[in-house]
């Protein structure tokens, strides 16, 4: 088994933008193009990560086709990587979910800042 440090998806898309709702467009339309073309096995992800939010696509290479769309859809926010454990949380979460069904959706709100 891999450690950490050494897992790697063979393919990985990630981007920031400038807020919730831009983020929440772009992960909407990489849902649902995912969720179109069951014949790629990818998870997309939306988060808040250090108060920016983020937009990741990750999992097996896709089709020609379905690469140049996520690119286009992540090209309005902008490039971004992530840190290990980031990573790593997001690869154990499309892990859990992969043994639970083909397609999982699972949406939570972020917790409060703590007062």
């Amino acid at each position: 088994m891999a450690s950490r440090e050494q897992q790697q998806p063979e393919y990985l898309k990630v981007a920031s933008f400038s807020g919730e709702k831009p983020a929440g467009r772009a992960y909407r339309q990489a849902e649902v193009l995912l969720y179109r073309r069951p014949d790629c096995d990818l998870s997309a992800f939306r988060f808040h990560l250090s108060r920016v939010w983020h937009v990741a696509v990750l999992g097996d290479q896709p089709p020609e086709d379905i690469d140049q769309q996520l690119q286009r859809i992540l090209s309005r926010g902008q490039p971004a990587s992530l840190p290990a454990e980031v990573l790593w949380q997001l690869l154990e979460r499309r892990s859990q979910a992969t043994r639970i069904a083909p397609w999982v959706e699972k949406h939570s709100r972020p917790l409060p800042p703590e007062q």
